[in-house]
């Protein structure tokens, strides 16, 4: 077995620690000063997480847990909520450190776990609750534990970190299916994986691992299997399964995700970097054994039908390591350097939510930015890693103060619409409720999932109950879960944001009374129509729900009520 080098004098664990130190509390008092409302999704898991269970309508159970551990000390604020994320993320990057060191060297475990802290996922994922940065720490530690094992180094302790790790991941997200999927394949190349996991070490690690995700699996099997037929049906594979054009649309999206330069470099890596090292080479397959299957898998789900960008995140904690252990000592690469530079030029002219002239601009500027860098560096490749760090670092910067601009100095640089889900809900809340009670609604209806999250947390000292309607009958997303029922049909304020749904649900009531809207401002689109949340506002009562057939919804082909009127779109300045 080939060791790694031996450390340079540099203390590489100490400047790693407190730059992610400093890192975490610029994270932390982002949260504590942050405008930005809860979007739908961090609303939902709070909302779980005031119920404790195995787990949920839509997702395994951990991120409620973390939510309710939190807020239950700290009380129910938006800072409470996000709180666990700058943390979790920080442990990851730790873990990784370690893992980066223990395989290559100090200078790479710092450069990797650098480079993780400030991706630009992990930038914005810092800033909100999700699953997949509670996911993170568990796929990372699941990495040290499994590599620990291979090199020898690790015993019992590996084994059973390694089996809490793998179930506390699944208990987050079921995208750590993957990590299994990356394991399978180890033990195909590398005898020294089959080694240490065809033994007790594994088996423990299987034990632990199953005893941990089991009673989720019985809390499923109890609820007719809601967590896992939700995630089936996200895949949607139920209609045009070849969808060609989606996988540029992927890749450009994981730009997004890694990074410019460092997803640049793992694909140019691939096929450009070489090393006559075997020892290190096989270190390099063993983390594209985690890193590759989710992008691969990723990328048919995307031209099969859709994938969000951040379905492929988990592949990117071994790709930092590698990205990083390729460059440290990669040869000066000229060409290199250019394909990055013009790739990620062109890769910006697709962000969207920016003006033209900002996109060619930054393209321009970062661009031409590598050129020039690369010829102080003398196109040495670990260059990129530094440039990449700063990149990034700038990024941060820039994101947090997007997120602290008021509404005016937003609009002027045309970013409305990318904030507009984390905006305005409180004043919705205040609106809506306010007007039920002075009208005495013994319940308020909302048609959209996300509207129901967003007044269902920003009103969560309300007096009346908030129901989302079902349009097909049955419910469809947990807002949905809780029907409309006497008494709550007596006297219903329906608070509708879709016009084409409003002759449905004028359908299913006795009465169906205008009753005014109530108009949030978001602010302006780039090409100066106005944003809002408008909700247009009716008194109802008698509620009858009809049969939500093929023929039913026929009816209603082609009809709204109170549209919109629209924006005549002005040419970008």
């Amino acid at each position: 077995m080939t060791h790694p080098p031996a450390e340079s004098a540099t203390d590489w664990k100490r400047i790693t620690f407190l730059a992610l130190a400093i890192l975490l509390a610029l994270r932390i008092l982002l949260l504590a000063v942050s405008p930005l409302n809860l979007y739908a999704d961090e609303a939902q898991y709070w909302r779980w997480g005031e119920t404790l269970d195995w787990g949920y309508y839509s997702k395994p159970p951990m991120i409620a847990w973390l939510i309710h551990a939190v807020t239950s000390v700290l009380g129910n604020s938006e800072w409470a909520v996000r709180l666990p994320a700058p943390f979790l993320h920080t442990l990851g990057a730790v873990l990784l450190f370690h893992l980066g060191r223990d395989m290559y060297d100090g200078r790479t475990g710092m450069l990797a776990a650098l480079g993780y802290a400030l991706m630009p996922a992990v930038i914005l994922s810092s800033a909100v609750i999700s699953t997949d940065g509670v996911l993170m720490p568990f796929w990372c530690a699941a990495l040290y534990a499994v590599w620990r094992l291979r090199a020898g180094t690790g015993g019992w302790v590996s084994a059973t970190g390694l089996g809490l790790a793998l179930g506390a991941g699944l208990l987050s997200k079921y995208a750590m299916i993957y990590f299994v999927i990356g394991i399978m394949l180890t033990l195909l190349i590398d005898r020294d994986t089959r080694r240490a996991l065809f033994s007790r070490y594994g088996l423990v690690a299987l034990l632990v691992a199953g005893a941990v995700f089991a009673p989720h699996m019985a809390w499923n099997a109890a609820h007719d299997f809601k967590t896992v037929s939700h995630t089936v049906d996200n895949a949607n594979l139920g209609g045009h399964l070849f969808n060609p054009e989606n996988a540029l649309t992927f890749l450009i999206d994981q730009i997004g995700v890694f990074g410019p330069v460092s997803f640049l470099a793992l694909v140019f890596g691939l096929f450009v970097v070489r090393s006559q090292d075997e020892g290190l080479m096989g270190r390099d397959r063993w983390l594209l054994c985690f890193t590759l299957p989710v992008l691969i898998i990723i990328l048919g789900q995307a031209v099969l039908s859709r994938a969000n960008a951040n379905w492929a995140a988990t592949a990117y904690p071994a790709a930092s390591i590698l990205v990083a252990a390729w460059l440290i000592r990669a040869r000066a690469n000229r060409t290199l350097w250019f394909a990055v530079a013009g790739f990620t030029f062109l890769a910006l002219q697709f962000v969207p939510d920016l003006p033209v002239l900002v996109r060619l601009g930054l393209g321009a500027v970062i661009g031409g930015g590598l050129l020039l860098y690369a010829a102080l560096v003398k196109y040495r490749p670990s260059g990129l890693l530094w440039f990449s760090l700063s990149l990034h670092a700038a990024l941060a910067l820039g994101f947090t103060t997007i997120s602290l601009l008021p509404l005016q100095s937003s609009t002027a640089l045309g970013l409305d619409n990318a904030l507009k889900r984390t905006r305005g809900w409180d004043q919705a809340a205040r609106d809506v409720f306010g007007y039920a009670q002075s009208v005495g609604a013994t319940a308020v209806l909302v048609d959209e999932r996300e509207v129901w999250h967003g007044l269902d947390y920003y009103g969560r000292n309300r007096t009346v109950p908030l129901l989302s309607w079902r349009r097909y009958g049955v419910p469809k997303s947990f807002s949905e879960t809780q029907p409309l029922a006497a008494p709550l049909d007596q006297r219903v304020l329906v608070a509708s944001l879709h016009p084409g749904m409003r002759p449905m649900l004028r359908s299913e009531f006795e009465t169906f009374e205008p009753a005014g809207e109530i108009s949030v401002p978001l602010g302006k689109r780039s090409n100066g129509c106005p944003l809002s949340r408008t909700f247009v506002l009716y008194v109802a009562s008698g509620y009858k729900p009809q049969v939500h057939d093929a023929a039913w919804e026929a009816q209603f082909d082609g009809k709204t009520e109170f549209p919109l009127a629209p924006c005549p779109a002005k040419k970008d300045q």
